[in-house]
């Protein structure tokens, strides 16, 4: 099956003996047995996926490294999947809300961040935005202002 990573330039995945795959909020952890770089990413043989119609239900499906695989992080850096139950404010200390969830469009990684009387922001985790992230605090701290949206 093809894999495509959103860093296509990167070559990390090489450094991988197994993968989390994740479809319908399930992740299981899949054994690398063969990875070949392709044109459009990586062509992959994963244990327990022997055939085609097996790989074709994993179609769609979102690929991860565990988390032990990660590299350490540095100072200001976070992990995204870090981010989500964080209390939001901005860089005056005005609550915002909280995160309830992240994704990529395509560009960078976003934020969604819900406010106690609903009013949810989308707001790009880019060092522009996101002054600090304090993980075991479930804190993030933004530049936000509301003109933004």
């Amino acid at each position: 099956m093809i894999l495509r990573p959103y860093d296509r330039s990167g070559r990390a995945l090489e450094q991988l003996s197994e993968i989390l795959v994740g479809r319908d909020g399930r992740w299981e952890s899949r054994r690398l047995l063969g990875l070949r770089r392709v044109n459009d990413g990586y062509l992959v043989r994963l244990d327990g996926v022997a055939h085609r119609e097996a790989a074709a239900a994993l179609t769609l499906s979102e690929v991860r490294a565990p988390r032990a695989a990660l590299p350490p992080l540095g100072p200001g850096e976070f992990y995204v999947d870090d981010v989500p139950g964080c209390a939001v404010e901005d860089a005056s200390g005005r609550p915002l809300g909280t995160v309830q969830a992240t994704f990529w469009n395509g560009a960078q990684d976003v934020a969604t961040v819900v406010a106690p009387d609903g009013t949810e922001r989308l707001i790009p985790l880019v060092p522009s935005h996101v002054v600090a992230v304090d993980v075991p605090g479930r804190k993030m701290q933004v530049r936000w202002d509301d003109d933004d949206r």
